[in-house]
């Protein structure tokens, strides 16, 4: 089993949206369901055990996707499951780097954005504070980061 996970600041917009649409579009891959499990964090405790945002639950909800979520912090212990973290933002990436140094097992880090070979920028930027159609935003180059990712994870199993 690959177990990947998405990376962000709160764990409450960014990387549960990002997991989400990662795992439908895992589900529906007929080579990966069931042999990948996606699962998503933060690098900062500040939203611990807090629900997803609304305007991202609300993007899933109308795809008819899972909008249910309690953030949590990325730690070296859990760091030790994964395979690969999929970070939002270079911030994030720094964030992970000095987390991962504590622990013993380190998987790899990724940005989101570098799986896009169209992508202008590497972050996929916080959309907290603003309105619903930042969070669409950030939902599409999401969407267009998945068949990068998914031909990476092709090439793990």
């Amino acid at each position: 089993m690959l177990r990947i996970l998405t990376l962000c600041h709160g764990n409450i917009c960014r990387s549960p949206l990002a997991e989400v649409l990662i795992e439908a579009a895992i589900s529906a891959d007929p080579l990966l369901a069931g042999r990948v499990v996606v699962s998503s964090a933060g690098t900062s405790d500040e939203h611990a055990g807090e629900g997803m945002h609304a305007n991202s639950a609300a993007i899933l909800r109308a795809q008819g996707l899972r909008s249910t979520h309690r953030a949590r912090l990325f730690t070296p212990a859990l760091a030790a499951t994964l395979d690969l973290v999929v970070a939002a933002d270079q911030a994030n990436l720094r964030d992970a780097r000095a987390i991962l140094r504590m622990g013993e097992k380190r998987p790899e880090i990724r940005l989101l954005r570098d799986f896009d070979p169209t992508a202008v920028g590497r972050d996929l930027d916080d959309p907290w504070g603003y309105p619903l159609a930042e969070y669409e935003r950030v939902a599409e180059e999401i969407a267009a980061a998945i068949p990068g990712l998914l031909a990476e994870l092709r090439d793990r199993i």
